[in-house]
């Protein structure tokens, strides 16, 4: 091969590198939109039944100012009309603090604010964050898994007044929470209620939980032959039969108090969270 050759080819070459490099190579002004939105967030607080989204949102692009930021809000499915909601960074509305970039919004999971309300569904929600700098508009998709879906308490069966008797004798009345769970009953790992004692201001039971059983009254709780009284085995409805001692009984460990109690129905799942607390008001006479 001539010199000539050579040199052609080499030039060539060189050209192709170079020419590689600076089309691979994003120039000044270039960077990726998607820069200035950043951090998002979105958290599903099922104990007050709330949504919060966040994004931290640069404050001009292209020398152009922020004009606001929403979001397109989908929910569980992606096919949605989605609800469109603006986020602040004025430290209300769900904001946590003034003017630092974190945009933000906290918002009740109901139809009173949105259309795409969570269900019963531990897994995917869709939404996009948007920027608006004048004429441009900048979009974001983003998804979130929600998790593990908290127990419910769906109803409370109990008396609302209980008379004592007056002699030594025991009354036995059957409590019940009808409990729920979207991943099913057999993820519930207990159900019970605590007793408050309005008029003493004390916990009954030293504040220990009084557990309610859903095992069709199988299980002996207490000797000889006491179970817990409940009907059906496996069908959510967590029952016992609390018993109450009349006030024919010398011994005051055996009689029990009289007044307003506010019983606390709470559950816990295999994952550990908890459900709301269910009150539930009785008087005992």
């Amino acid at each position: 091969m001539n010199i000539n050759l050579k040199f052609y080819a080499m030039r060539n070459l060189i050209f192709l590198f170079f020419g590689m490099v600076f089309l691979a190579c994003p120039g000044p002004g270039n960077e990726p939109e998607h820069d200035l939105l950043t951090i998002t967030q979105f958290t599903f607080h099922q104990d007050v039944n709330q949504l919060y989204f966040g994004v931290f949102v640069e404050k001009e692009s292209m020398g152009v100012e922020l004009d606001s930021v929403k979001i397109n809000w989908y929910g569980s499915s992606q096919s949605a009309s989605p609800d469109l909601l603006t986020l602040f960074d004025d430290g209300t509305h769900g904001d946590i603090l003034l003017n630092d970039g974190m945009y933000g919004l906290k918002i009740p999971n109901d139809s009173s604010s949105i259309a795409n309300v969570i269900g019963n569904d531990s897994g995917l929600v869709f939404l996009d964050f948007i920027a608006y700098y004048g004429a441009e508009t900048i979009l974001l998709p983003d998804t979130f898994r929600v998790g593990n879906i908290i127990p419910r308490i769906i109803s409370i069966t109990a008396p609302d007044t209980i008379v004592r008797s007056s002699d030594a004798t025991v009354s036995l009345h059957l409590i019940s929470a009808e409990v729920f769970d979207v991943d099913g009953i057999e993820s519930i790992k207990w159900a019970g209620f605590t007793s408050y004692h309005v008029d003493g201001d004390s916990m009954t039971n030293n504040g220990n939980y009084l557990f309610l059983y859903d095992d069709g009254s199988t299980n002996i709780l207490y000797p000889p032959d006491f179970t817990s009284g409940d009907l059906v085995a496996g069908d959510g409805i967590y029952s016992f039969r609390i018993p109450v001692y009349g006030s024919g009984f010398s011994d005051p460990n055996f009689q029990t108090k009289t007044g307003t109690f506010i019983w606390r129905f709470i559950a816990q799942d295999l994952s550990n969270d908890y459900s709301k607390v269910v009150e539930h008001e009785v008087v005992i006479q």
